[in-house]
């Protein structure tokens, strides 16, 4: 919206310089500064039909078509102005109506130097290192993990890592050999069953470990497997993840991890799909004596160990996702809050590097109002045992498990925030993967848009608790112009798909939760329904799917062509419509099309006599009366949402057939 604005006054400021003889052209600039797109529309056709080269014309009556959500036809205009060598509005037209001018930016920016190839939907080609990685095969399905204890000793001065870890497990399915998997720049010393060692292979990164004996569905086992090397150093941590080796501002140590998309077997071996959370996991972290390490859960021991070493064990007693796994060292200061809510009491523990202390008691405050929203949203906060913490990273944030990382900047003026400047993003959208990521959790990376949709919707839904609604209209329309559907939402499976490609699934999986909302039409529903998901599959693992199955059921409607669209196509459902006037007013016919039979949603327009209405389409031609009005015009991303109807702001494009 903000490039889209900055264009329209350009454009509208070059244009009130040009003075063609026609009065046609003042008639069309002042049609636009009334919001008459569609008069503006029909006037400049009229002098593109005396002056069919004539480009500022063009750019003008392609802007009023974006007003209107006609991009494909706005982008024939600007597109054709462009070609007359105009300069107006060329970054703008290039990067709206040029895919492949995004789709390269985008690719580049995700994928760097690994080849994509259009006809996959510009994804790579998967090998078998990506099926062994993101497929469940049947050595993986034969057991499930119920508890990992770690064990690593850090070592900065050689960014090596000397480590072991123990996993125990169930069998599901009588086998003799199960996959485990880590990154094969570690060298394995050794895999231990009954105190015995154990064959084994490697095939990329995946390890085939085979036992002497079948091992029966019902049984529980445990091996240990040693290993050391140097971990992967994170390039742009936590985007594209690994060890961060930094130092703070004092030249102390300050470390971390962040794997989500990379994968814990980046650092530690384990069952490396989402499918699988742990009931609980021990990391005993060894590090330099002058130093403190924090990880999940609780702090249960600090012992001295050999070479000035200090290790610090710490306890998780909650299921969790694997990638949420993590440890922070530096010289921190701590220091704990608790949020009374009814008879529930929640334990917040914090730690900061100690020249941050004051700054962080003070600032860490609005995490008691943010969870507090969460805690009735959603259901009261997941991890109880565990507490609600906030550790200081060397990076800008992290959603790991009652250890959540902040780096961004305290009352720095450099960070990213929302407009009211109140609440800081990291505080709000991390706090809401607690919810959405961590205690529901995808069951496939191809379903991380029900981690980071949901967790970025519940930051609007934060907002307008507190702010009021005009504040969650804000930031979700603000945020959704960096919505690209070069991707889908959910794509392929069973190979750790990079479903991060082009961040829709935080900004458009938002969108599509509000478009929900305003098909739902009825909030104490809406909000019953995120609500009671949220409690129903705490601690679980879902598809994409489960989350349809349950909408349809919850609402006794069926969303299923609504979400096979946001979900699964990059394309938007388009609103076909014509108009025309009738002795005085004006008569509107519209349906839905590019969309599956069932297909409902509704819309807003506003119209010249300064009514704001709430319609409902679907695949069939529907037709509404305005008595007396002259024009209308439609509320989306492109005019604004300022006067719109609740629950009418919806995200699509039009056509105008007429």
């Amino acid at each position: 919206m903000k490039t889209l604005t900055i264009c329209i006054l350009l454009l509208c400021g070059a244009l009130t310089q040009a003075q063609p003889p026609d009065t046609l052209w003042q008639k069309s600039l002042k049609c636009y500064d009334l919001q008459d797109y569609h008069g503006t529309v029909a006037l400049t056709d009229s002098l593109l039909q005396l002056a069919p080269n004539f480009p500022s014309a063009l750019d003008l009556r392609g802007i009023a078509k974006f007003a209107l959500g006609d991009v494909e036809s706005a982008c024939n205009d600007l597109v054709s102005a462009q070609n007359l060598e105009t300069n107006e509005n060329r970054r703008f037209t290039e990067f709206m109506c040029n895919p492949d001018f995004t789709t390269d930016l985008l690719v580049k920016q995700f994928y760097g130097n690994e080849k994509v190839y259009p006809d996959l939907g510009y994804r790579p080609r998967y090998t078998r290192a990506d099926t062994l990685r993101g497929a469940l095969r049947p050595e993986r399905t034969c057991f499930d993990v119920n508890y990992y204890d770690i064990h690593v000793r850090i070592i900065p001065w050689r960014k090596r890592i000397d480590a072991g870890t123990t996993i125990h497990f169930k069998v599901i399915n009588e086998t003799r050999r199960i996959q485990i998997d880590l990154f094969d720049n570690f060298h394995i010393t050794g895999i231990y069953w009954q105190k015995k060692p154990l064959a084994w292979h490697r095939e990329y990164n995946a390890l085939f470990i085979d036992f002497p004996e079948e091992l029966a569905p019902g049984q529980n086992h445990m091996i240990t497997i040693e290993y050391r090397g140097r971990p992967r150093n994170a390039p742009n941590p936590p985007w594209d993840g690994g060890f961060v080796w930094k130092r703070d501002d004092n030249k102390n140590l300050w470390l971390g991890v962040t794997c989500e998309q990379l994968g814990a077997s980046s650092w530690w071996p384990n069952k490396d799909h989402f499918s699988d959370k742990p009931d609980s996991v021990r990391l005993s972290l060894e590090i330099p004596g002058a130093y403190q390490a924090v990880s999940n859960g609780d702090l249960e021991k600090v012992e001295h160990t050999r070479g000035r070493y200090t290790r610090f064990t710490w306890l998780t007693e909650h299921p969790i996702n694997n990638y949420n796994v993590t440890f922070y060292v530096g010289k921190y200061a701590s220091f704990s809050d608790t949020l009374v809510d009814g008879t529930d009491t929640l334990r917040f523990d914090y730690h900061v590097l100690s020249e941050n202390l004051d700054v962080a008691r003070k600032h860490f405050k609005q995490a008691l109002d943010v969870v507090s929203f969460y805690n009735k949203a959603f259901g009261f906060y997941p991890f109880v045992k565990d507490g609600f913490g906030l550790v200081e990273s060397p990076y800008e944030g992290m959603e790991h498990q009652s250890a959540i990382a902040y780096g961004n900047g305290y009352d720095s003026n450099n960070r990213q925030e929302y407009r009211n400047q109140l609440y800081d993003y990291i505080i709000v959208h991390e706090a809401a993967h607690e919810w959405w990521g961590n205690s529901v959790t995808a069951a496939d990376m191809a379903d991380i848009w029900i981690h980071e949709g949901f967790a970025t919707y519940a930051e609007y839904l934060f907002l307008e608790d507190r702010l009021g609604k005009e504040e969650y209209m804000y930031e979700l329309t603000d945020k959704s112009q960096y919505i690209f559907n070069v991707w889908p939402m959910v794509h392929n499976r069973n190979v750790n798909e990079n479903a991060f490609a082009g961040n829709d699934v935080y900004n458009k999986g938002a969108m599509m939760l509000h478009c929900l909302r305003c098909c739902i039409n009825n909030d104490s529903l809406f909000f019953g329904l995120i609500h009671d998901f949220c409690t129903s599959y705490r601690y679980q693992t879902v598809t994409s799917n489960d989350f349809v199955k349950f909408v349809n059921q919850y609402t006794n409607s069926d969303f299923t062509s609504f979400f096979g669209k946001y979900l699964y196509d990059t394309k938007l459902p388009v609103l076909e419509y014509e108009f025309y006037n009738k002795q005085g007013d004006l008569k509107i016919r519209y349906r839905w099309t590019g969309v599956n039979d069932g297909f409902v949603m509704p819309f807003g327009i506003s119209t010249s006599n300064k009514e704001s209405l709430r319609l409902v389409a679907d695949c069939s031609w529907r037709e509404i009366t305005l008595p007396g009005a002259s024009w209308f015009n439609f509320y989306n991303l492109w005019r604004g949402y300022q006067g719109c109807p609740d629950n009418a702001f919806t995200y699509y494009h039009t056509r105008n057939i007429k």
